[in-house]
């Protein structure tokens, strides 16, 4: 805005008429109006809703967390038996594929 155009708008304001606005009582205003009740239960609400949605992530990563583990249980149990069944295994390599399958729960631990 130019210097003439700020001019012309504060001179076209009316005071007594912004006061007015500015300090009315009458009508329902109170949802308007920061701390009040409905401010106050709709900030509270909205603080639920942000708790139930982590609390909603945090369940999903966990199960998907806990669908890791046990199908790297599966696949370990099931080399350990391809490898019982494929030739004989001496106690060496049958330690050796116990020790990867603990190795592999761990790791999804």
């Amino acid at each position: 805005m130019t210097d003439d155009a700020w001019a012309n708008f504060i001179a076209s304001i009316d005071p007594l008429a912004l006061e007015r606005e500015r300090m009315r009582v009458h009508g329902k205003l109170e949802h308007e109006r920061p701390g009040s009740r409905q401010d106050h239960e709709m900030r509270h609400a909205h603080e639920w809703l942000k708790q139930q949605r982590s609390e909603h992530e945090v369940g999903e990563s966990q199960a998907l967390d806990a669908r890791e583990y046990r199908i790297q249980l599966a696949d370990a149990d099931n080399a350990i038996r391809q490898q019982r069944m494929s030739a004989p295994i001496e106690y060496d390599e049958q330690l050796e594929a116990s020790i990867a399958a603990y190795r592999a729960r761990k790791a999804a631990a």
